[in-house]
């Protein structure tokens, strides 16, 4: 049986932005993160339900961009975020579906403080989020090992890449493709490609896709106004 399912993801809702095109989402509708600046994206995810879809999401890193104004540490976001959203269960009968933000390594951390805000602005050190790129990787790898036992095949939505096939290609060569994919994570492409249909990502502002180790990797962005101008969600199928 085949099943479809909407990919949306960096909806940056807390911009002035067009409305949301509501009549191209299908019933289910996956959300690979940054959907707003700290949790105010919740409100847009619930208008979702609200409005009859089924919603998994993922937090990104601008869920997290509250945290030092709402005194909260990236492991209180996180937590307040899966109480609406676990981070996973099934997407259809029989289909399951892995929710995490994925994170990214840093490896220059005066670099990396100079040009992304998420040390500022989410109260994270070097070591920290090195920290929970490698945790996510053994979260996502106890679950698929799961599915690996189950005979399940399902989908894995991260709100970085987990290669760098389907980074924005303007950016080829750029140092700074370093925040936007997890490198731990290729390992699981590899792997578990057997129990992996598709695995869903955000972070990069550009659409992308790319087979990877047998296993086809989106990536639907919109980004911010005005910069993906044509942008529109996609059907993506599962069986």
């Amino acid at each position: 049986m085949t099943n479809v399912f909407t990919l949306i993801s960096d909806m940056h809702v807390d911009f002035p932005q067009d409305k949301t095109p509501y009549d191209k989402l299908e019933n289910t509708v996956v959300v690979a993160g940054d959907t707003g600046n700290g949790l105010v994206g919740l409100k847009f995810l619930n208008k979702l339900r609200r409005k009859g879809f089924d919603v998994w999401a993922t937090e990104g890193n601008h869920e997290h961009y509250s945290n030092l104004t709402q005194d909260r540490d990236h492991g209180d976001t996180t937590a307040r975020f899966r109480e609406e959203f676990p981070g996973q269960g099934f997407l259809f009968e029989g289909v399951p579906i892995i929710l995490r933000n994925g994170w990214y390594v840093v490896s220059d951390e005066v670099l990396w403080q100079n040009m992304m805000n998420d040390s500022k602005r989410s109260c994270l050190s070097r070591t920290e989020v090195n920290t929970l790129a490698w945790n996510n990787y053994n979260n996502i790898k106890q679950e698929l090992e799961s599915w690996k036992n189950f005979q399940y095949r399902g989908v894995v939505v991260t709100h970085t890449a987990p290669c760098e096939e389907t980074l924005d290609p303007k950016f080829s060569g750029q140092f700074s493709n370093e925040w936007y994919f997890n490198p731990y994570m290729r390992q699981l492409l590899k792997e578990y490609s057997d129990q992996i249909q598709l695995w869903c990502h955000g972070h990069t502002h550009a659409y992308n896709e790319a087979e990877v180790c047998g296993v086809r990797v989106v990536c639907n962005p919109r980004g911010y106004p005005g910069e993906n101008p044509d942008w529109e969600p996609i059907t993506l199928e599962v069986t």
